[in-house]
Parts: structure tokens; sequence; C-alpha cells
């Protein structure tokens, strides 16, 4: 599988399936490439469906000093050009927003459409800054043994006593990445203001979970604000991750989506 190299000498992995427009997946925080299990095989058959590991996770080796999620935005532009793209589809979750959103601001014309779930995005309020840092406070007291990870990944207390294989799982895919600095999420480098969205005509859906313990049921809708069009989803039966939770309607909302904005 193919390698890009970012700016800073850091080897990107990613993987390409299938032909067509392109989408690039971009994963969350406890993800990878693996991450997409339920996704790539129903969408390479009318797409090319690109997986990264964003910098520190499974195969794209960083050393912790060299991890930044401002490293991002670079990092796919040189996986876009390593792989031949000159415009896609980018669907994000959590983690990957902060890849995805801050690309298509700075890079519009790569981006088709933008598909966020279950993500606080760099975009700034005072809001979501507190949710960040809280989201942070979790992590950090998960790490240190005090919460059951499930605390910090968000997956909906039923779906837990329903699937514990695929809990087991999800929970299972985050020990094959390395270390980052969860902080630099929410420094002032990181924020997008109003400013930086004036002219921002990306088709944009940012959606999230009824049962997202991690954020909250309803703080995709208050991001949905702070991006100027965007519109929303809500997924009635996940959490944070309704890629894993709820595989089947999230793909068909996704799907829709793409067709609604003349990609695929």
């Amino acid at each position: 599988m193919p390698y890009a190299a970012s700016d800073d000498g850091i080897k990107l992995y990613y993987e390409s399936d299938g032909e067509g427009p392109a989408v690039v997946f971009l994963h969350g925080g406890n993800g990878n490439t693996l991450s997409w299990v339920f996704q790539i095989p129903h969408f390479r058959k009318n797409y090319r469906c690109i997986a990264v590991d964003l910098r520190t996770y499974k195969h794209s080796k960083c050393p912790v000093e060299q991890y930044h999620v401002l490293r991002f935005t670079g990092d796919l532009l040189a996986v876009l050009d390593h792989a031949g793209v000159d415009r896609a589809a980018l669907v994000c979750q959590s983690l990957g927003g902060f890849a995805g959103l801050p690309f298509a601001v700075k890079y519009p014309q790569r981006v088709s459409a933008l598909f966020i779930n279950g993500s606080p995005t760099p975009a700034y309020s005072p809001g979501n800054w507190e949710l960040l840092e809280k989201s942070y406070r979790i992590v950090m007291a998960t790490r240190r043994g005090e919460l059951p990870v499930a605390n910090a990944t968000g997956i909906s207390p039923r779906f837990m006593a329903e699937q514990p294989a695929l809990t087991f799982l999800y929970e299972s895919l985050t020990r094959l990445n390395g270390e980052r600095r969860t902080t630099t999420m929410s420094e002032e480098e990181v924020k997008l203001y109003p400013k930086h969205f004036e002219g921002y005509r990306t088709p944009t859906l940012i959606a999230g979970g009824v049962h997202d313990n991690f954020l909250t049921p309803t703080h995709h809708l208050h991001i949905a604000g702070l991006v100027p069009g965007a519109t929303t989803h809500t997924f009635q039966e996940s959490g944070h991750s309704a890629y894993w939770e709820e595989p089947a309607e999230f793909n068909r909302v996704l799907e829709t989506f793409l067709k609604q904005h003349g990609w695929g």
C-alpha cells in the first residue's frame, strides 16, 4: 500500500479501493484506516475510496514532538497529490474534522463536499472550546485508568450491551496507534474564526448521534451554526460513532448527501 511524504518527513499511509469519484475517509481519535470496514466495501462499488492513517496513527509513524493537528491540512494535501486526486469528497469522523474542515477552508477547489460526524471541529465559539477542554479531561482521566475506556469513545451504552464483540474491536483499534498530544486541538492557532469562513461555499453536512455521551447529543447542531451553509443530520440510534454503531444508515445518509451535490 502507498505512502505519501509530508513536508516534515512523516510517511503518511493510505489505502485506495475502487474506481470513480474520490471519497477520502478521515478517522477519529480512536481509529485508523481499519475503522471504515463498514463503509469501504459499500462505497468502493461506485467511488474511489481513500482511507488515511493520520500522523501517529497505525502505519503513519510520527514522533510525538512532530504531532500537531495543524499538520493535518498539509498531510491531506500530500496524500491527494500522491494519489493523483485533483478533487474529492471528504468524510470525517471526530478528530478527522480537524483535517477536513481546515482543508476545505484553505483548498476549496480540492473539495467537492464535506461530511463530518461526531466532531467539535476547529470552528471557534466559547462553547465549543469549553467542550474541547472537557473532552480532553475525559481522555486524560481514561488514560490514567480513572474512567472506563467507553467514556472516551462515545459508544452508546445500548450498543456496548448488545454488541460486545464490536465494542471490543472498536476499543482495540486504538492500541495500534502512536502517542499524540490531545491538547493541540484547543490551541489558539487551530481556531477557525468567522473571518476564515468568508466566501465558504463547500457543501457541508454536520452530523451527530442522539446517544453521544462524549460530546453532547446536540453539539453538532451548534457546530453547523458556525459553518456557513452547513446542513445537519441526527442519527437516532447511535452515539459518537454512527459509522460503527449504525453503519447502514450512516452509508445511506452519506451516499444521499454525495449524490445531492453531484458526486457520484
